[in-house]
């Protein structure tokens, strides 16, 4: 039951060797790239869309101050009703106060959430991770180390199969090899 093997080239593992280094390096580039830029977005949003959200809330509330001010003098003054302009300009500066407010508790929804998916993608990539970093490299040298034993087992071959007292290199004598 055992079979005969008869390697003569190795040239297409030779050959493959350069495509499993691509492959290692284009899943390093497909995991960390998604990540990389899960991480810019959170950095953006903590960093500057926060503070963006919290000045607005300050400058807006502000606004809705001096609106109200100009609102109560006119309820005050002499005159018997308030412009609808002033009353208008106030529940306008209201409303946009409330709109920055809900604009930043949904940034800080939305930094949570990425938290949590960045922590699950990382998961989830984790094992294949582990494959393109400890593996692949392993899987690298086994193969050089299979090249250079079928290697071996045809230059073994090649000299068991030359005429008794030939130690000439092939192609040394002169004579082509016509295969």
């Amino acid at each position: 039951m055992c079979a005969k093997v008869r390697v003569t080239n190795t040239q297409a593992l030779v050959d493959f060797r350069p495509s499993l280094i691509q492959f290692k390096e284009d899943v390093e580039r497909a995991l960390t790239s998604p990540g990389s830029d899960a991480m810019r977005v959170l950095s953006w949003l903590q960093g500057d869309r926060l503070s963006h959200w919290k000045r607005e809330i300050r400058v807006r509330s502000e606004a809705a101050v001096v609106a109200k001010s100009k609102l109560t003098q006119q309820i005050s003054s002499s005159q018997p009703r308030p412009s609808v302009d002033a009353r208008k300009e106030y529940e306008k500066a209201k409303r946009r106060v409330h709109e920055a407010e809900e604009k930043l508790e949904s940034t800080k929804r939305a930094i949570n959430k990425l938290r949590k998916e960045i922590d699950y993608y990382r998961g989830a990539v984790q094992a294949m991770a582990s494959v393109a970093r400890a593996d692949m490299p392993r899987a690298l040298g086994r193969l050089d180390g299979q090249i250079r034993a079928l290697d071996e087992y045809t230059r073994l071959q090649h000299e068991e199969h030359k005429p008794d007292g030939d130690t000439t290199p092939d192609g040394a004598d002169g004579q082509g090899d016509e295969s």
